[in-house]
């Protein structure tokens, strides 16, 4: 690697390291408050993380890590756009904050609404640490990501970066199990005996199925970019995760309503959350 070649990788990895900084005070600020958003902000942070450090080293030699940095950052101001608009819906943290389930509709349209249906499906009673996960992967994949690109393509044709895509998807996908492990140790020890039966049956949280949701993202990207097809794309990516969240809690097989029923029997003894000022690097 040239000189010049180092120094670029160098600045793009400290560019998403700024991302993995906001991160981690997001995942402390919802552990102390038990906000159910921390389980996704500690995975995205873990996920960016490993992103930053292969950038620093340029470990899966991006063409263009200025780039792969760009697209990092501006996937990461979707995500914290919806959550402080979520937040702002909430109040202070020192006022009465709704208790109870809540309906997508009775969110604001100030949240885009893939996160309103990824927020009201975290207040149903016995919500559980996977279901954390799967349904915000699926509003950042199927919805963030695809408008991300988006805004980079109006900077110029995005098309010549797919390789560097596809390295990225590598490493996100190479990562997955590791991150499982650790959320398992950080919100719920028997995430590995229980949740991860699940997971066969949902793939999105597996290598495979973050190529497949990614791979599907660049797809609505490109639908976006044509005038004829942006309407119908904007309105699918938008019904996605409400769609993937009602097909997961009610699924056509009996024998997996009836798994779930099980499980959610089980959720209050499982749910745990790390001691008072853990740090979000815990268990990295």
């Amino acid at each position: 690697m040239t000189g010049d070649a180092a120094a670029a990788a160098a600045a793009a990895g400290e560019k998403v390291a700024e991302v993995v900084g906001e991160l981690a005070a997001r995942v402390e600020q919802y552990d102390a408050l038990r906000d159910p958003r921390a389980v996704f902000a500690y995975t995205y942070f873990r996920l960016t993380s490993d992103l930053a450090t292969s950038l620093r080293t340029n470990s899966l030699s991006f063409r263009a890590p200025e780039w792969v940095a760009d697209l990092s950052v501006s996937l990461a101001a979707a995500y914290f756009t919806a959550m402080d608009a979520i937040d702002t819906w909430l109040g202070p943290v020192s006022d009465p904050r709704p208790g109870g389930e809540v309906l997508s509709v009775d969110l604001p349209e100030t949240i885009p609404k893939p996160w309103r249906d990824v927020y009201a499906a975290s207040t149903v009673r016995h919500s559980y640490v996977l279901e954390e996960v799967l349904f915000s992967m699926m509003a950042h994949m199927s919805y963030d990501l695809p408008l991300a690109l988006r805004a980079l393509a109006a900077q110029g044709d995005v098309h010549h970066r797919i390789a560097d895509f596809h390295r990225m998807n590598d490493l996100l996908a190479s990562s997955i199990d590791v991150v499982q492990d650790e959320i398992a140790a950080r919100y719920c020890r028997r995430l590995q005996s229980l949740d991860r039966l699940f997971i066969r049956d949902d793939e999105l949280f597996t290598s495979y199925g973050i190529r497949v949701a990614r791979g599907l993202a660049w797809f609505n990207c490109d639908r976006l970019l044509d005038p004829g097809a942006s309407a119908k794309a904007m309105g699918s990516i938008s019904r996605s995760t409400a769609a993937f969240i009602a097909e997961f809690r009610s699924p056509d097989d009996w024998k997996r309503r009836q798994a779930f029923r099980v499980l959610r029997a089980l959720v209050p003894s499982r749910r745990q959350w790390p001691p008072p000022g853990t740090p979000a690097s815990f268990g990295t």
